[in-house]
């Protein structure tokens, strides 16, 4: 299978998993009367919404094609299979990434004082 074809099955599967996790976040609410909305309560937050969407997108499209391109993906439904799986498995590669708190004593300087030289 060529890369562009891996890469366009890749494309299909992650709109795929997108329509389903955004059909999974329009619900209808008290707040508009039993209607269906979409997954942002503010139309600002609309933008920043579908930019994730396209990230995701691209991620899985990307992930197909390196998979098609590495003989990982011989077949449209293997290429499909990791544009599906992209967001999920760089969400669990991310989770990997542990993130420290600094401290919040702005008289702290890292050092525990134990070998100050000065007297």
């Amino acid at each position: 299978m060529s890369l562009w074809m891996a890469a366009m099955w890749g494309l299909v599967g992650s709109a795929v998993a997108e329509a389903l996790n955004l059909s999974g976040m329009m619900r209808p609410t008290s707040e508009s009367g039993g209607r269906w909305q979409w997954p942002w309560r503010d139309r600002r937050d609309a933008p920043i919404v579908v930019f994730a969407v396209l990230l995701r997108t691209v991620a899985g499209t990307g992930l197909a094609a390196a998979a098609g391109a590495g003989g990982l993906a011989t077949t449209a439904f293997a290429s499909f299979t990791f544009g599906v799986a992209a967001p999920l498995v760089i969400a669990k590669m991310f989770d990997q990434v542990r993130v420290t708190d600094q401290p919040t004593d702005p008289g702290w300087d890292g050092t525990s004082g134990e070998h100050d030289d000065a007297a």
